[in-house]
């Protein structure tokens, strides 16, 4: 696990095991809160253990931004804290996240410990988190998944963005259009960083550059999906042959797991248009 100070009181920790994986910490006069945990029980148990030196209020809240297993899996080992989430992602959690979680223990022995712990507490759309002297916004950024939610951090302007965010744009289980709205409205916020999912902070001068080229990426992959089914193109030869350089993405980010993402989007967007055409 990787830690890194992103402002006074705000941490972030960053998984060395899977993906980048991002957690994310605040640190208050009145407790901590914490948002997602890291996706093996070993990494999120560094990352309690360094927590509980920074504050004796211990860890009030932990925040799941959506209910992919990577970032809620550490939901048991914060016994003492409420765990907060957006009604949509309890409600897939609680309908398939024992089956899920059998067949990862089944594939991933380090998951043997893990035990499945829903969120207690859950709103819609929005709420706030008033804890100590700082300001939380909780709001929803569906896109990647439609229970997505973001967490603003009033103040710092530090956006902890969930998978709404990442080194590319991965909309699999979501969808491209609404991605590209959620993308253009995180723009708008005039954030001094973005926590993403996966990878690096995002600092200020990176942001919009990063959010456009996302939005364009998103483009990008429907029209070169569109314009190969016109040409009667099959599915295998779609995906080999429209590559991540050609919509505008360099291979390597994350340990080059960004391939694998980029042909699950292309999948996505070929199942999209052509179930429109039945």
């Amino acid at each position: 696990m990787r830690k890194e100070r992103v402002t006074e009181n705000v941490y972030v920790f960053t998984s060395e095991a899977y993906a980048q994986v991002t957690a994310g910490a605040i640190v208050t006069s009145e407790g901590t809160v914490v948002i997602d945990t890291l996706p093996f029980p070993r990494e999120t148990r560094e990352m309690i253990e360094f927590l509980r030196g920074e504050s004796r209020r211990g860890i009030r809240y932990v925040i799941n931004t959506h209910h992919h297993a990577d970032h809620v899996y550490g939901n048991y080992l914060f016994e003492e804290a409420d765990i907060i989430s957006g009604d949509r992602c309890r409600e897939v959690m609680r309908k398939s996240g024992e089956k899920n979680l059998a067949e990862a223990k089944a594939q991933t022995p380090e998951l043997a410990e893990v035990t499945l712990r829903l969120p207690n507490l859950t709103f819609p759309d929005k709420t706030s988190i008033f804890l100590g002297d700082r300001v939380l916004r909780l709001m929803s950024l569906p896109g990647h998944t439609a229970d997505g939610i973001g967490i603003y951090v009033e103040g710092d302007k530090i956006l902890f963005s969930g998978d709404a965010v990442m080194p590319l744009p991965y909309i699999f289980w979501g969808d491209r259009i609404i991605m590209q709205d959620t993308l253009r409205l995180i723009k708008e916020m005039n954030l001094e960083n973005i926590v993403q999912g996966h990878g690096d902070v995002l600092l200020k001068g990176e942001i919009d550059e990063t959010l456009d080229a996302s939005v364009a990426y998103l483009e990008c992959i429907f029209d070169r999906v569109k314009g190969k089914l016109a040409n009667r193109t099959s599915k295998e030869r779609l995906v080999n042959e429209i590559t991540l350089e050609s919509c505008g993405y360099s291979p390597i980010a994350l340990d080059g797991l960004v391939k694998q993402l980029h042909r699950s989007n292309l999948l996505r967007v070929y199942q999209t248009l052509t179930a429109k055409n039945r």
